[in-house]
């Protein structure tokens, strides 16, 4: 896609989480709040939830970068391990340890005395698990376990894990009580409101340079909204799917014709109906929009 014939100096909706292009809607600032509050606090566990293309990956990063360059940091973004071994080498591995040719039990005294380590330089050791919701009840136990060392007063480890509301399952199993009491805080996210739909993407082209104005028609921001029912992750692929046909059809701007065909293209037929409505009028929408 030429992004200059619209007006931008990068891509405004990837296809993969950057930071830099983070929306702070109302659901993700009040979980990355509430997550930082719960490690501020010293809580060995805080979960944040919520179903695919929501923006916990997104919201983890986001996370990390708010704790600063004090805290070491392990993120994990596939959470397929088979054994406890191949877990705690994921994590020596992120944290810049060696983690090759060793047994479980060198693995996890080599990973226990860094932890320790740090703690007692007084440097927090934060890790992210991305997809926990894959994570068997044996690995979720040697998380426990790990979450007991303690240096003094302060946790030598804490955990983000981030999963799918199904995690709520694993944690109901009567031999995962002992974790199930470890987590202290559990923010949930859902799709955005319509609203801070749109407003979400207006943000992604006036960080990517454009004036939004410019380049999507007040009805074309509306159609990919709610034909997107508010997911983060469908919102960009709608909104470059639109751009691609735009340029292709040599528009001036993204319409609604070319809202409604990307979202087909994209067999977002769930939401097809809710976004036809969206091509009428509807002031409440118009009139944000003027003022967005």
């Amino acid at each position: 896609m030429e992004l200059q014939r619209f007006g931008l100096k990068r891509r405004p909706f990837p296809p993969t989480p950057d930071t830099s292009l983070y929306y702070p809607s109302s659901l993700h600032e009040a979980a990355l709040t509430a997550l930082g509050r719960g490690l501020e606090d010293g809580e060995s566990f805080v979960l944040l939830t919520g179903d695919a293309g929501l923006g916990k990956t997104l919201l983890a990063y986001a996370l990390l970068e708010r704790l600063g360059d004090q805290t070491a940091s392990a993120f994990l973004t596939n959470s397929h391990f088979p054994d406890r071994s191949s877990l705690l080498q994921a994590i020596l591995y992120d944290l810049g340890l060696p983690h090759d040719d060793a047994r479980e039990q060198t693995l996890r005294l080599r990973l226990t005395d860094q932890l320790l380590k740090n703690c007692a330089a007084q440097r927090r050791t934060i890790v992210v698990i991305d997809e926990a919701h894959h994570l068997s009840v044996d690995l979720l136990e040697e998380l426990r376990l790990l979450a007991n060392l303690e240096a003094g007063s302060d946790k030598a480890v804490q955990f983000v894990l981030c999963a799918q509301p199904d995690i709520a399952r694993a944690l109901k199993q009567p031999e995962m009580s002992g974790l199930q009491q470890r987590i202290a805080v559990r923010s949930a996210l859902g799709p955005l409101p319509v609203e801070e739909a749109c407003d979400y993407l207006l943000h992604h082209l006036r960080c990517a340079g454009a004036k939004a104005e410019k380049v999507f028609d007040d009805t074309a921001l509306e159609v990919i909204a709610r034909g997107a029912q508010g997911i983060p992750r469908c919102l960009n692929q709608a909104a470059h799917q639109a751009l691609v046909l735009a340029e292709e059809g040599e528009l001036p701007k993204v319409d609604a014709e070319a809202a409604l065909e990307a979202l087909s293209m994209l067999g977002m037929s769930s939401g097809e109906e809710e976004a036809s409505e969206a091509a009428t009028d509807h002031p409440k929408i118009q009139s944000f929009l003027r003022t967005a």
